[in-house]
């Protein structure tokens, strides 16, 4: 679809149907039509999600809420911050990103931004991950508009997750500085409704090995960028073999991971190669020193840094970051964990997450945070992305008993 502000082909915003207008045994027509409305906008990390969010921004409008747009540097990309109920009070904040990853390479067996309901699925780019959870809680605006009157909901949707969480902090600091912070936040990426309350963090560089190329006959007056780089992926090796000593057996693996994804570099083998490209991750449980651990790296690189330039004076390495955010630790028995499972109709205790996501810097501003969201991870990023219609409506009816969870009287307070 072409990038304007609105439905697909020119859709208007849709109604969200009252749960006595939705099936039982499946989503309400209203969240469908949303869904697959949000699905419809190709905001893949590299385009302009102002698309999707002024789509967003007028439906709310629509339904009596005001929101703002937080934009990034460039002016090409915002955030979107709403409050519905008593401001001035501790509440919910409910967090979805905007963003999917691209398609191109996949073979879809239908149109990835056009969403496709086959055997009770429903297929589409972004249907799991994680525009089910955002059509969600847009189809429950209605409710939260008439029973959030003793504590107000946020609804916090940000840009460029899928590259890094590099769109989140702005509006996580916007939330963290509302009149009231949360008392809760709830991101809702795919967990097959499961409460996680902890995964770990990560940081991403990428390593340019510049050394000096050379005959391979002469290799004493070359510098090679790829036996440097090569030094680097060892120690590397060696870093994570070390932090793999310290346990916790709550993650699937249960230490820190130092992983090397990619080295590239040189062209043909009587030259010596005078450029390399060497791409590494850390993903660290919660305890883990982040900063320590890239002191170490940190030294290792300026050793080698320190050997090449002794071969070759012009040589060095440059770190280009590629992404960071911190990891989730939020206490397995907090009480609103045990209540939002059981809100879920579960009362299975809190789980660790393999992936991570934008809850860590929530939860490291100082809000209590927990995942919970429709869908399983395990088909996001492929072709045929699909969430289930039952997953669906088992959301919809988490998202009611939320909004009555917020209400004067609720059945089940949640904090």
């Amino acid at each position: 679809m072409s990038d304007t502000a609105c439905a697909p082909d020119g859709a208007k915003s849709p109604d969200a149907k009252s749960p006595a207008e939705g099936a039982q045994d499946g989503p309400s027509a209203g969240l469908v039509e949303l869904l697959s409305a949000l699905i419809g906008f190709e905001s893949v990390s590299a385009r302009s999600n102002l698309p999707i969010v002024t789509f967003i921004a007028d439906y709310l409008r629509t339904r009596g809420v005001e929101s703002r747009l937080i934009p990034n540097a460039a002016g090409d990309k915002a955030s979107l911050l709403a409050t519905i109920g008593p401001a001035d009070r501790p509440g919910l904040a409910l967090s979805a990103h905007t963003d999917v990853v691209p398609v191109e390479g996949q073979d879809w067996s239908s149109p990835p931004f056009a969403a496709t309901i086959r055997d009770g699925r429903l297929y589409g780019r972004g249907s799991t991950d994680m525009k089910g959870f955002l059509a969600v809680v847009l189809a429950a605006v209605p409710d939260f508009v008439a029973q959030a009157s003793a504590r107000p909901v946020h609804l916090c949707f940000s840009y460029d997750e899928e590259v890094g969480c590099a769109g989140a902090p702005d509006l996580v600091a916007a939330t963290a500085a509302l009149p009231v912070p949360p008392a809760l936040c709830i991101v809702g990426e795919p967990t097959s409704l499961k409460v996680a309350h902890a995964h770990k963090g990560k940081f991403a560089n990428r390593l340019v090995v510049t050394g000096r190329g050379g005959h391979s006959a002469l290799p004493h007056r070359a510098a090679n960028a790829v036996a440097a780089a090569a030094r680097i992926a060892c120690g590397l090796e060696a870093i994570g073999a070390s932090l793999a000593q310290t346990l916790d057996d709550a993650f699937d693996p249960p230490f820190t991971t130092v992983h090397v994804g990619s080295l590239h570099g040189g062209g043909a083998l009587n030259l010596v190669p005078d450029r390399a490209v060497l791409e590494y991750e850390v993903r660290t449980v919660p305890g883990a020193d982040a900063g320590v651990i890239r002191a170490q790296i940190d030294a290792l690189v300026a050793r080698v840094d320190a050997e090449l330039k002794a071969q070759a004076p012009e040589a060095g390495i440059a770190v280009e970051p590629i992404s960071a955010y911190p990891g989730l630790d939020t206490p397995a028995d907090l009480p609103a964990a045990a209540r939002l499972a059981r809100l879920a109709g579960s009362n299975e205790a809190p789980v660790t997450l393999a992936f991570g996501t934008e809850a860590g810097l929530y939860f490291e501003a100082g809000i209590p945070t927990l995942v919970c969201g429709p869908g399983d991870i395990a088909r996001a990023h492929k072709a045929d992305e699909w969430v289930g219609l039952d997953e669906l409506a088992r959301a919809e009816r988490l998202m009611r008993a939320l909004a009555r969870a917020l209400g004067d009287n609720p059945s089940e307070p949640l904090f």
